[in-house]
């Protein structure tokens, strides 16, 4: 089991949600309050009960919520690389993938069919693949 994660708030990903609309467009807001915290307890609710979660599981749970569930007006898709890079960041990681690649890693996902489990996985292996330890 790892060690408890500094956790991402609603709170704070509403003003990740609100600096990124402002600096690339769209529209600021919350579509749908419920969604959006379902979104930030599921990787609380990975570590509570599935206590062998990576933390790039727990990372990837925040980022496949947001591309999926639509808790925002707009930038669902940059605010789930924003949280997978805010959760990592946090935890002593950053994510070594190039823009092309993060780009077509995230619309794919995005436009996927697959289910809940297989889209996590994915999204898990991706982050595995490209996150590296920070240096203290």
């Amino acid at each position: 089991m790892i060690e408890e994660p500094k956790w991402l708030s609603s709170d704070a990903i509403r003003v990740i949600q609100e600096t990124l609309i402002a600096r690339t467009g769209g529209t600021p807001g919350v579509l749908n309050p419920t969604l959006l915290e379902s979104t930030v307890n599921k990787p609380k609710f990975f570590f509570q009960y599935e206590p062998e979660s990576s933390i790039f599981k727990l990372a990837a749970a925040y980022g496949y919520g947001f591309v999926k569930n639509h808790c925002f007006c707009d930038g669902n898709k940059r605010i789930a690389l924003a949280t997978v890079s805010t959760f990592l960041r946090k935890n002593g990681y950053r994510l070594n993938a190039s823009e092309a690649e993060t780009v077509s890693f995230f619309l794919g996902l995005a436009g996927g069919l697959e289910t809940y489990k297989e889209g996590l996985a994915r999204l898990t292996d991706w982050i595995e693949q490209y996150a590296i330890e920070l240096e203290d």
